[in-house]
């Protein structure tokens, strides 16, 4: 889920100016739940509020490099799910309704009623999109941000490896060591990450149905990725070549997210070059200008119904 920058180093570079980030702690359901929001004492009647949904494992600090700009334009929430930064884990299985709806506890603590523009990175780019499935009148919009790719199924995982021309044979060594590999980094993972990642493999393995059979509702939708290869030398397979097939897995993943954003007649798709997976930490500008069109174009369909 994470293109060549590696977790912990964004954690300790996160760490190094946390201190951006005023965040506090709410009880909900009996555990303390770290959050940090902006401009909510200055919200006009009806405006949109901007939720940050954060990727596997990711604390809300990964937005200090767009929570100042994003405060200039809408109200703003960001926490950390339970088990993840710095709240307490919950008994909850973190499932795509479950996170949606411990998510509406928490904005129904605060007192924040809909409408909301949800921006989701990685995992949390799946979560908002499935928060679209079970509550898609609270939404004005979506930002989705490389997410975890609600789009694939299991044939697209084969579709990557063209540009390799390996044969079925060998397309399936691959799959089978890479879910392998996954496994055996999943052990070490705390409790609460090891269920998040349980979630997104069964996810996987029933093809996101849960997501795809559900169209999106007609708010505007964008949908931001990296495109800079950046997994480090000592990394790269001496058998293959990376960089090509991270080439070809973007070419096919873009081609499915321009059906996701023409599906909705406020949808757009943005590729920044200079960015990796965290486009919000490489690219947050971009990532502002989405969210303002996203807000614009949300006023505007307002205005016409």
């Amino acid at each position: 889920m994470l293109k060549g920058i590696s977790f912990f180093l964004l954690l300790i570079l996160m760490a190094g100016i946390s201190g951006y980030a005023q965040s506090r702690f709410l009880l909900v359901d009996g555990k303390k739940i770290r959050i940090n929001t902006i401009g909510l004492d200055r919200r006009n009647e009806g405006q949109p509020v901007l939720v940050f949904e954060s990727g596997h494992g990711t604390p809300l600090d990964n937005w200090d490099r767009v929570l100042s700009g994003a405060s200039d334009l809408a109200p703003v929430v960001a926490y950390d799910r339970p088990g993840v930064g710095e709240s307490e884990a919950d008994d909850e299985l973190p499932t795509i309704k479950n996170v949606a709806d411990k998510l509406l506890r928490i904005l129904d603590q605060l007192e924040v009623e809909p409408p909301y523009v949800l921006v989701g990175h990685s995992l949390g780019g799946m979560y908002v999109r499935g928060f679209a499935v079970y509550y898609p009148e609270m939404l004005a919009g979506l930002v989705i941000i490389d997410p975890a790719d609600f789009t694939e199924t299991q044939e697209n995982k084969r579709e990557y490896y063209d540009v390799l021309g390996w044969n079925d044979e060998r397309i399936d060594e691959e799959l089978v060591r890479l879910q392998d590999l996954w496994e055996e980094r999943d052990k070490e993972l705390p409790g609460s990450l090891k269920e998040e990642r349980q979630v997104l493999e069964d996810q996987r393995r029933m093809d996101f149905n849960e997501i795809r059979q559900v169209p999106l509702p007609d708010i505007p939708v964008h949908m931001l990725t990296g495109g800079r290869f950046d997994m480090p030398e000592n990394m790269r397979s001496a058998e293959f070549d990376d960089e090509a097939l991270f080439r070809s897995k973007m070419r096919h993943r873009v081609a499915r997210w321009t059906e996701v954003i023409q599906s909705v007649s406020k949808g757009m798709l943005f590729y920044s070059a200079d960015a990796g997976h965290f486009v919000q930490w490489d690219d947050p500008e971009l990532v502002l200008a989405s969210i303002r069109l996203v807000l614009l174009d949300y006023e505007e369909m307002t205005e016409n119904d």
